[in-house]
């Protein structure tokens, strides 16, 4: 079986986040990390091969080609990997991100791709769906459990009440929700030997797709402003306990929470 895994890089959740005067997220490589939801899409991947057998190739896609999170997915257990880098990346929105990766897939080949349920910098959560509409094949998504039987994939799925088991032929995309493993740390061992294990690269180029098919070039999404959220809190103190109730009441009623 060949699975493949898309992997994003996003900035840490632990710096600050800036927006350029292009009003696109400021990016610093040092600031990088594998997605924290990618996280348990490579799990799952890995596990699906412990089951399955076959591969498990990663393929992510950036304006400049990096590597030590690709080293340290291929650390976990992946086989190889693929990157497409390319500068006419830069700026790409989630339709063009779905139309890179479908094209690079389709080179690569696959029986299943997974991803994972959102991004920590955008959390759209759309490119799964609009990658498989450029493959043209089925999305089982948000997947809490995935199981493979035969020529056809499984889920479960998570409902208000209980799940709802969702089922199609290979090949096919899976989205999976974190809630659905525990990622595995890299061993030394993997650590080691990720450093001779091959990255390919692959440019827009090698794609078939021009340089106005992805990037700012293709963006339909445009930010015409932004501004900061507070995080400043208003807090009103109720000194003593008459009208107490029905000061919790009004604030209640007044805030539209009953």
């Amino acid at each position: 079986m060949k699975i493949v895994v898309c992997m994003k890089e996003t900035p840490s959740t632990e710096v600050k986040k800036e927006l350029g005067t292009d009003m696109r997220l400021v990016r610093n490589p040092q600031d990088a990390i594998i997605n924290p939801f990618d996280e348990y899409t490579i799990e799952e991947g890995l596990r699906l091969q412990e089951k399955h057998g076959g591969e498990v190739v990663i393929l992510t896609m950036s304006p400049a080609q990096t590597t030590d999170n690709i080293r340290k997915a291929m650390a976990m257990g992946a086989d190889r990997a693929v990157v497409v880098a390319d500068p006419s990346l830069a700026g790409s929105d989630a339709l063009a991100t779905g139309r890179v990766l479908a094209a690079a897939l389709q080179k690569i080949g696959f029986d299943i791709v997974l991803f994972g349920q959102g991004t920590a910098d955008s959390n759209g959560g759309v490119v799964p769906s609009i990658t498989a509409e450029y493959l043209q094949l089925p999305l089982l998504s948000l997947a809490t459990k995935l199981t493979i039987d035969g020529e056809t994939a499984v889920i479960e799925r998570s409902a208000e009440v209980g799940y709802v088991k969702v089922e199609a032929k290979l090949p096919l995309v899976v989205s999976v929700s974190k809630s659905i493993n525990q990622p595995r740390y890299p061993s030394m061992k993997g650590i080691m030997s990720a450093k001779k294990k091959p990255l390919e690269t692959l440019t827009l180029a090698d794609l078939g797709l021009a340089a106005n098919q992805a990037g700012s070039a293709a963006a339909h999404d445009k930010v015409l402003a932004a501004e900061s959220v507070s995080t400043q809190r208003k807090r009103e103190i109720f000194v003593g306990n008459d009208g107490a109730a029905q000061r919790i009441f009004d604030f209640l009623s007044d805030n539209k929470i009953i």
